[in-house]
């Protein structure tokens, strides 16, 4: 199956689904360039992880601009793009992003994914 025909959530959510299903079984063969696996870790696992951090450590305003310049559940802006709809500069739509990189790099919760991709 080749994955870059399946970017929608539903068709990821199926697919997940199905592997919930078939978890423990014996009739599956393991599959080294699995997509949904990321160096032991499942990515659905990994991307609740992230989640939860950003949800954590960030206001609102601060996870929906990271999510949006990131392009994560949503699609990808640019920061111009940003800057016109918040209705401010370019350089301090760039300046709230690296007060948020710093935040998360600083926060206990990241403390906590860097061990668990790294167990």
């Amino acid at each position: 199956m080749d994955v870059t025909e399946l970017h929608d959530e539903e068709n990821l959510q199926v697919q997940m689904q199905d592997r919930w299903e078939n978890y423990g079984s014996q009739d599956g063969i393991a599959d080294e360039n699995d997509p949904f696996t990321l160096q032991g870790a499942p990515r659905f696992e990994l991307a609740e992880k992230i989640d939860c951090l950003l949800n954590h450590a960030l206001t609102e305003d601060e996870n929906l601009l990271l999510r949006q310049t990131l392009g994560m559940g949503c699609r990808q802006r640019s920061v111009k793009d940003l800057a016109r709809q918040m209705g401010i500069t370019q350089k301090a739509v760039q300046l709230q992003l690296v007060e948020i990189v710093n935040k998360l790099r600083h926060h206990d919760d990241s403390i906590q994914l860097w061990k668990y991709l790294n167990r």
